[in-house]
């Protein structure tokens, strides 16, 4: 029966104008047919320059030729498949090194009122800007709740687009109905008389801590962590709320067309083997058309298991231990240096910021170093989150010396964000053979912002994720997202790498632009390369999984202005088709 139906398949495929891919059994593998891929703009993204070939042929889920469409039938043997691309361009698959399951899928639990807008699956929310436009969006999502106590969580408040705000101004959107509002940055919150009741928390227990101000039910970083998360939890992140929106992150992820994400900082809630659970139990199926790499946050593991490093390293190895065919784990470790970009928190070397505050620390430099010579020691690449140019001296001081104590150790760090930089601090990242995976999106959003007379200065400001400094030292890079940072669309940060456009349209720093070849390698091979995982994915290369995105138009053929709104019509995920919905 089973040949028989893939006869049929055949001779309606030979006969169809649009034919389609391979079929799946019930184990969702792909089948034995190999399939063939032809008639559009296949980049296969290796190489120095932009490379096309005429056909791919797949076979049991991997690459198995790449060259000419007449080859490529003779390669795939009788019976197979053939897709015409039909002018479509096919890409490897998107990848983005660094984003939150966890965080993320909390958030999107949340309603949205932030600056820029957000595209959904479930649909779009526009920018929010300008104090009453944020108060008058929140009256309207409090006016759609029928339950007069239920909990109404905004998230995206920034004070540069919305001003201050209070409890005393919440409380007068509602008395009754808890409110909490949820900065950008997912580090601080404010919450009206309601919410401060229906979360119990009490001005005695707030006393004396700094980083809360009860009147205006303002908790900041340490604040919001250890008073507010911990009360807050069972209803914020429990079964039923992550599965849902677990789901909700799997369109996200496939509407942006990737087929490879990395959590940079898995247990950066505490609970690692939560954090596991939540994305294995909902995520590692069938119908998730991507795989996903889990790098343990060891900074927050350690501060668990009471500054005893040896003890992180036998949970660390002990996680590595669930590795599986689309969870990947062993492979690294995630540190951190300065404070959050958003929040104005990154370590500036002088002249700092110039309305004269400073940056704060998530691990001092002293910690910093210890850390980074503790795994160091133990064989393992380090991926450091740094946002400020003190931060990333910080970081670069201590690799020099490793590099010299420990010459015979090879392994790779990774700066992760790259925010504000000094110039010659690329050099010195050439230098020392170190990586980045950056944030772009910095720029995009708060590019206008910071450059003002009052943060960073206009060309500071402009300046912000360096790229074109990167590319002219030879520094290997990628592009993440850190969702919810940004919105997890590859082609947008490849815009802005290319583009260097604000959201208000403002041009800045052009000389820090890089090609569209060298944006797609930051979401393509380069970001396998920073995962350790270009030997199976990241191009389009025969014994590769065959890991593809189908788009409507060719980004290195158009104006690169237009990049960010081509269209994902389909994802291939080690040969199997997932068809985005119209």
């Amino acid at each position: 029966m089973k040949n028989l139906i893939l006869l049929l398949t055949f001779s309606f495929v030979m006969v169809s104008c649009r034919q389609e891919t391979a079929k799946t059994d019930n184990t969702g593998k792909p089948s034995s047919i190999s399939t063939v891929y032809y008639n559009g703009d296949i980049v296969t993204m290796e190489g120095e320059n932009a490379a096309y070939i005429e056909a791919v042929v797949v076979k049991d889920g991997k690459i198995t030729f790449t060259g000419s469409k007449d080859e490529a039938m003779k390669q795939a043997g009788e019976g197979h498949t053939m897709v015409d691309l039909e002018g479509k361009t096919m890409m490897p698959g998107l990848i983005d090194p660094h984003l939150h399951p966890n965080l993320g899928a909390m958030i999107l639990n949340t309603k949205f009122a932030a600056p820029f807008d957000w595209v959904f699956p479930w649909g779009n929310v526009k920018a929010v800007r300008g104090h009453k436009a944020f108060i008058a969006k929140v009256k309207e999502y409090e006016a759609e709740l029928k339950e007069p106590k239920e909990p109404l969580v905004v998230w995206g408040f920034m004070e540069p687009f919305h001003g201050d705000i209070s409890r005393k101004e919440l409380d007068g959107i509602s008395t009754t109905r808890p409110i909490m509002i949820w900065q950008y940055s997912a580090h601080v919150m404010w919450l009206n008389t309601a919410g401060l009741k229906y979360l119990n928390i009490t001005q005695k227990e707030t006393k004396g801590n700094s980083q809360i101000d009860y009147g205006a039910g303002k908790f900041v970083e340490a604040g919001f962590f250890n008073v507010v998360v911990p009360k807050w939890a069972p209803t914020i992140r429990n079964d039923g709320v992550m599965k849902t929106n677990m789901l909700k992150l799997r369109d996200l992820v496939h509407m942006g067309g990737l087929t490879t994400i990395g959590d940079m900082g898995t247990g950066s809630s505490g609970e690692l083997w939560g954090d596991f659970k939540y994305m294995k139990n909902n995520l590692e199926n069938d119908k998730t058309p991507f795989r996903m790499q889990f790098t343990p946050d060891v900074n927050t593991l350690n501060l668990v298991n009471g500054g005893d490093f040896e003890k992180t390293f036998t949970d660390v190895k002990e996680f590595g231990k669930k590795t599986s065919p689309h969870i990947i784990i062993e492979h690294a470790v995630k540190l951190y240096a300065d404070g959050a970009f958003f929040g104005q928190n990154f370590q500036v070397l002088p002249p700092g910021y110039l309305d004269g505050h400073s940056g704060e620390w998530i691990m001092t430099p002293e910690n910093l170093n210890k850390a980074m010579k503790f795994w160091w020691n133990k064989g393992y690449p380090i991926h450091i989150h740094c946002n400020g140019s003190m931060g990333l001296e910080t970081i670069l001081d201590e690799l020099e010396k490793l590099q010299k104590e420990l010459p015979q150790l090879k392994q790779r760090l990774t700066i992760e964000h790259f925010g504000e930089s000094k110039p010659e601090q690329s050099a010195r990242i050439a230098k020392l053979g170190a990586v980045v995976s950056a944030n772009p999106y910095y720029l995009y959003s708060m590019g206008d912002k910071y450059a003002s007379t009052t943060v960073l200065g206009q060309q500071r400001g402009s300046e912000m994720v360096r790229l074109g400094s990167l590319v002219k030292n030879k520094v290997k890079f990628a592009l993440h997202s850190d969702f919810t940072m940004a919105p997890i669309q590859p082609l947008l940060l490849a815009w802005i790498a290319t583009n260097r456009v604000t959201a208000d349209g403002t041009l800045m720093a052009p000389q820090e632009r890089v090609s569209a070849y060298d944006a797609l390698k930051g979401i393509t091979i380069n970001a396998a390369n920073l995962m350790q995982l270009d030997k199976i994915t990241g191009s389009i290369k025969v014994g590769k999984k065959a890991d593809f995105v189908i788009l409507a138009e060719n980004p290195l053929k158009i104006d690169p202005i237009k990049m960010k709104d081509i269209k994902v019509l389909e994802t291939v995920f080690e040969g199997r088709s997932f068809p985005l919905k119209d």
